[in-house]
């Protein structure tokens, strides 16, 4: 079981936002030492996966490239345009310290065409489940509240359903003061980069509460599981 975005199969790429069971990579696959930071690091062909700390990875080869996950948003870029593709991973703590800006600005200094990406977003925990502290929001909303101004904030006061599954199977309610919803926010911080919403595609699939086919750090915690994550990976085609 994996999930593929259309707006990435529609170019010469291969991708796949991998369940806990899909644990087949492509040969040569790199992937970071992941710090939840805002670090950005260009790959080649002889890096060693796992060694250079970094939480967004490009390569302008046609090296394997991507993400570990349990939670947060593995997102996956490629170009109608450029020899790119990236991968980004997309913790609240990365987001909140810029791991979209710096990815963004080194994109540009690359000289990557920004107006020929096409973002996807993977499986992650979502706003039904993505219950947080007050202090956290307080957080995000000095760092980045501008970018909704007048518009619906990237949290909530109460959970939101879920489209895809029973809410039974949703997180328990702890302190009650927000939830989360890292798409958005990561959608917002990308509107600031120019991009627009025709270049993103989201799964809306929760990490939690769609099943243990997709590993949950938070589920875990709140039940006795054993600990799975998921790859997810892109390279370009030759």
């Amino acid at each position: 079981m994996a999930f593929f975005a259309d707006n990435l199969d529609a170019l010469p790429v291969a991708h796949s936002f991998g369940a806990v069971r899909d644990t087949c990579t492509p040969r040569g696959f790199f992937y970071c030492a992941q710090k939840h930071g805002a670090v950005v690091i260009e790959v080649g062909e002889e890096e060693t996966a796992g060694t250079i700390a970094g939480d967004a990875v490009f390569t302008r080869t046609g090296r394997p490239i991507g993400i570990v996950t349990a939670d947060c948003l593995p997102i996956l870029i490629a170009s109608q345009t450029d020899e790119f593709v990236a991968a980004i991973h997309g913790g609240w703590q990365g987001l909140a310290a810029g791991i979209i800006e710096n990815s963004f600005s080194t994109f540009r200094l690359a000289g990557v065409s920004l107006g020929g990406l096409r973002v996807a977003f993977g499986p992650s925990i979502q706003s039904c489940c993505y219950e947080v502290g007050a202090q956290l929001v307080d957080k995000i909303e000095q760092i980045h509240g501008h970018l909704w101004c007048g518009r619906s904030a990237p949290w909530s006061r109460e959970p939101q359903r879920s489209k895809l599954v029973d809410s039974g199977l949703r997180a328990p309610v702890s302190h009650g003061e927000a939830w989360l919803d890292l798409p958005m926010y990561c959608f917002y911080l990308l509107e600031a980069e120019g991009l627009d919403g025709m270049q993103i595609q989201t799964t809306g699939i929760c990490t939690y509460c769609s099943g243990q086919d997709w590993g949950s750090y938070r589920r875990r915690t709140h039940r006795v599981e054993q600990k799975t994550y998921q790859y997810s990976w892109i390279y370009r085609k030759d």
